[in-house]
This record gives structure tokens, sequence and C-alpha cells, in this order.
């Protein structure tokens, strides 16, 4: 009777995280315990760093002992922690694909052993203000009452809680609030006494200077308010370990029904999605597994329940269902063999003779990541794996290898703008040389740069219009043939420029869909060469999808004085329209990559953040083409 009566109590509550709550808040704080020693003398060796697939760094006390209790990882199978040696000690040595580290099995309770030699030419180094502190505030790790400090930080005008808020100690103590806006403080050093907080968040401010002191005190809560200044609104992470990890911890309710971990990935990146036989189509590149920082490289796969008919709100999250192997991690979903990574994108549900099929481009690469094939593959719903359905040639001048949108018959990709369109069934799919670009180059060339072919009419006006197996043209593209002399940069029919500044933004791929609502389409975008190289995210509107796409509007930052970040592959999601297409959503990969930043976020590096934006917001209002 009992089981019966935990399933009355969780329907009636709606408490999605009470079967994690278990062990947690007030109840016994089992860790896995972690002791590094010296291979000599036996005795703990403090401040080793171990670091876990998804950058979440330890370290190791004054016993040379961590108490590891990440939720989403305990019981989880093989667990791998890159080891980073202290001074006066020898790093692990190297596996044969380069990475010094340890593979442990993470279970309460738990513990596990390793040692380290001493390294008598290691030069002496001065330990940073985290290794002072772990030294002087060594914690116990034996089995006790868990009582964490909770702190909320919540969006000023919607009382919601904001995702990837980072509060920073004098002692260089980072904490980052989970996708419920929460961190569940149990630093051993920081409880019950004030502690001042530096507060920092990209698009967002904490007004009034930036800091915020709290009492600490064990069992208790504090709010934290802060000010957005991006248009769009952050929600949630969509990918990855420890999605709700503090809620969790504090026994706080969370709508995801796995909001710890979820087919044993903790890094996604660049998804594409669309609505493929009632359910959501979810597909992602290179995927984190917990156990080795090598994982799937040949396109991840997922599905989910469409808002209204059984899955969540899209304000409120995404419950994803993986395709996984046996050992439950991401299976590949182009599992070929001669290739050792695939990237798939231009993901669409087309008609097959009155049945659906889905279909994505895909590139095959080898070792160095140089692609040797690209092409389109057609989904198998027997073996739940993709296959070559064509191979792009070298006379094949539209590839597909970006988002794509379908309206009024045909299917519509960025290139990077919405310029390649192909007929919505099976048989266009199956031939290249049919594919449609709108362009200015001669019909049935390619881009050659100074060498291209550009079609001109009598009075020397170029021919812009649809051509079949004729190469698009992005801002790339253009900057070199008006350096070449071959056009003038008022010929531009697309040319996006900022509408407070004037200054032109140039795209770095983007995500069109019409928007009943307004009548138009809208494309949300990155930036290259921004505020960061590639994290600041734009939207603007056209009349039609080749365009003309003139004005644009920023909505996202990655910039900050302290850090930058990268967003990149945005994606907009018109399944998730709401308020009759007032309210879009889109995503991104938030990730450190070219954007130079050494500290990558825990938990949220190389994963998918989604966020909202109102196409009301008077911000928005010049973007608009004239009807």
């Amino acid at each position: 009777m009992r089981k019966y009566a935990f399933l009355v109590i969780w329907i009636l509550t709606g408490f999605w995280g009470l079967c994690f709550a278990a062990g947690v808040g007030t109840r016994p704080y089992e860790p896995f315990v972690i002791t590094v020693t010296n291979a000599a003398t036996g005795e703990g060796v403090p401040l080793v760093k171990l670091t876990t697939v998804n950058k979440v760094p330890f370290y190791t006390d004054a016993n040379g002992q961590v108490a590891f209790y990440e939720p989403g990882l305990m019981d989880a199978g093989d667990v791998y922690f890159r080891v980073t040696a202290p001074t006066g000690y020898k790093d692990l040595d190297a596996d044969a694909f380069g990475n010094r580290g340890k593979t442990l099995k993470p279970t309460p309770g738990g513990k596990a052993t390793f040692s380290l030699s001493r390294d008598a030419k290691a030069d002496g180094k001065d330990m940073d203000k985290r290794q002072h502190f772990r030294l002087q505030h060594p914690y116990k790790v034996t089995a006790g009452t868990w009582q964490p400090f909770m702190i909320t930080v919540k969006d000023a005008d919607t009382g919601r809680g904001v995702p990837l808020v980072k509060l920073s100690t004098a002692d260089e103590l980072d904490f980052y609030t989970d996708s419920a806006g929460r961190i569940a403080l149990f630093e051993p050093g920081l409880m019950d006494k004030e502690i001042t907080f530096r507060v920092t968040s990209f698009g967002y401010a904490l007004l009034g200077g930036g800091k915020v002191t709290l009492n600490t005190a064990s069992g208790a809560a504090a709010d934290v308010t802060i000010k957005r200044l991006n248009i769009a609104e952050r929600l949630y992470r969509i990918t990855g370990e420890g999605i709700y990890r503090d809620s969790v911890l504090l026994g706080q309710p969370v709508p995801l029904a796995k909001p710890l971990l979820s087919g044993k990935v903790v890094g996604q990146d660049t998804v594409a999605m669309t609505e493929y036989k009632g359910r959501l189509f979810w597909l992602w590149g290179d995927t984190d597994q917990p156990a080795y920082p090598l994982g799937n490289f040949k396109t991840s796969s997922a599905t989910s329940l469409l808002p209204g008919a059984g899955g969540l709100n899209p304000g409120e999250g995404v419950d994803l269902a993986y395709y996984v192997r046996k050992n439950g991690f991401s299976k590949p979903m182009f599992p070929r063999d001669d290739a050792n990574l695939v990237w798939m994108s231009t993901l669409m549900a087309v008609d097959d003779k009155g049945t659906e099929r889905l279909v994505a481009s895909y590139s095959a690469m080898d070792g160095s990541q140089k692609s040797f094939e690209k092409g389109v593959a057609i989904f198998n719903d027997e073996t739940e794996t993709f296959e070559t359905l064509v191979k792009f040639e070298d006379d094949h001048h539209v590839i597909l290898s970006s988002h794509a949108f379908k309206k009024g018959g045909y299917v519509y990709v960025n290139g990077p703008y919405p310029t390649i369109r192909i007929k919505a069934d099976l048989k266009s799919f199956r031939n290249p040389a049919g594919y449609e670009a709108f362009t200015c180059l001669m019909p049935g060339t390619g881009f050659k740069g100074a060498d291209s072919q550009i079609e001109r009419d009598r009075r020397n006006r170029l021919v812009w219009g649809w051509k079949r197996n004729t190469s698009p043209l992005g801002d790339n593209q253009w900057d070199e043939l008006v350096k070449a002399g071959l056009v003038e940069e008022r010929e531009a029919f697309n040319r996006l420029r900022d509408v407070k500044t004037g200054k032109p933004v140039k795209i770095a791929g983007g995500s069109a869909a019409y928007n009943a609502q307004k009548d138009c389409w809208v494309m949300v975008f990155g930036q290259q060469f921004g505020a960061s190289f590639l994290g600041e995210i734009w939207v603007t509107a056209a009349p039609a999808p080749q365009g003309p796409w003139k004005r644009a509007c920023k909505i996202v930052t990655h910039h900050s004085d302290q850090e930058v970040y990268t967003f990149y592959n945005v994606q907009q999601h018109p399944e998730f329209n709401q308020n009759e297409g007032r309210t879009i959503y889109f995503e991104g990969t938030y990730v450190t990559t070219y954007s130079g930043n050494p500290n990558p976020t825990p938990r949220y590096d190389y994963n998918q953040m989604m966020y909202r934006l109102d196409l009301d917001d008077k911000r928005l209002s010049r973007i608009w083409p004239s009807k």
C-alpha cells in the first residue's frame, strides 16, 4: 500500500522532484569520498583539482579529500575526472588521447583512493585565492545532516528565477544558479555568517553596485533581484547534467521528469528540431558523456511531446526522451564506419506520396574534422537511425548545412539568409540539381570568388531571382564580390544594419520562420565580430523569406566587463509560439569556443539554452517591414 500512497501524493502535489529529493535537504548527506594520497608516504595531498567532463571543479582539502556529491552523477556509472596535480607533484600519465585523469563510480557513502608522486623538479607557484580557501576551511566528509542555504535570483520584472547567474565571493569561489534561478549553498567555510557576493550575468545586472551581502544561515533562504537588460528573456538549460541540480538538493519542485541527467548527456552542440509524426524530433552534434572526455560524435537525437499534447509548456522546459545505446548513453544516429564525425542539420519532415518522412543534411568528416562527403540523409523508423539518401557532387552548387522551415509547399533553408528553397517532398530532396537559391549569380553556376559569374540585364542591373543549382550568397561572399569589383555595395539585396546606430551587422547563421501575427518572416541570428566574437544574438524581419532583410535589433549579449562567451547556431522554434505568435522561442549553444574565455561555466558550458522574445516589445518597433 505504501507505493500507492506515494503515487497519490506525487499526483496531488505535482512535486516532480520528490523522488530526487530523498537524501538531501534535512536528510542524511552521504557524499562519495575521494582521497588523493602521496605515493611515497600515504599522506593526503591537498589542492588536487578534479574536474568532471562538464567542467565542474573540485579541490582536495588539507586532508587530501573531496566530498563529492553531484546528484546527477551519483549512481550514474563511470564518471571521469581530469586530475590536475598541485605544485610539487607529477601529473598522471596521459592516455592514448592525451587525457590525464581517473574514472570512478560515485555512489552515496562510497569511497575511492588514488595516489600522486612527488616531483622534486616542479617549480614553485603561488596559490590562488580558491586554493588558500580550501586549506583554511577543511570540511568533514562523514555523513551528517545537510542544511543548505537557499539563494533565489529573480527577474525584477517577472519574478521568475534567472538561470546562469554567477555569485562570487572575495575568495573567488563561484556559484551558479540552476534553471530555476536557485543556488543550494553549502560551503562549510561560508555557512552561518555574513558573506558578500558579486552578482554577474550576461544581459542582466544587479542594481546598486553589483554586490549583495547575505546571512548564510543553514536552512534559511534569501532572494536576490536583478534587472534584465537583454530584450529576450533567458529561460532554462535544455540539455546536460544538473539542469535543476540546486532545486533538487533544496527539495523544491521542478518541471522535468528527469531534472538531473537524461540519456547520460552532460554536453551537446548545435540543435535542430522539427515536428515529425506527432512528436518533436531533436538532433544535436557532438555529445559529451560523464564517463570520458570523448563521447558521441555521430549525431544524437531525442523526441519530446508537443505542448498541449502531453508536452510541457515551453516556458517551463522540455522533457527529452533520448535514443540510447545499451549502457544508457545517447547513441549514434548516423553510425557510419568510414567517418569519425557526422554533423547534421536542415532537419525537416517532407511528403513521400502521402507518407511523412524525415530528412536532414549531413557532413561526414575524418579525424581532422575535414569533410569528405556531404549530402542528405533519411530517417529509418525501424532501425531508428539515419541513412544516406543522396550525396552532393562537385556540380551541385546548393549545399544544405543550416536551419530549415516549411511554408507554402517549400522548405526554406538559411544560407546564411533563407535564400535556399526545395519543394517539400522527398522526390525533390533526392535531386540536388533542382534545389534553388535566390541569388544574382548566373543560373547553374557556383560561387568562385573573383571568378564568379554575375547575371546582369541590358541596363546592367543585377538579376536577382530563384535559380536552380546556383550558389546562394552570404555576407562574406558578397564582400569578396565587392572587393573583386564585380558588384557594388549598394546593389546588395540583403544587408543588415543596426536599427540604433545604422552600422552593418554581419550575419553568422540564423533561423527564420513565417510569423502570422506580424504577417512577415522573422529571423533570429548570430553576429560575426560583435561585442563578443560569436555571442551576440539579433532579430530581424522581412516581407518574404528571401528578403530584403535590412534592419536588425540586438536581443541577447554574451559580453560583460568581466568576460565574454559564445552562443552560436541559434534556432527559432515556431512550434512553441505563444500569444498568437507574439511570443517566440529560440535556443543556441552556450560554449567557450572562439571566445578566448579560459573559465568554462560548470554544467552550462557546451549545452543548449532556451530564450523567449516578445515581438511586441517597443524596442523592436523599427525592424518590421512596411506593409
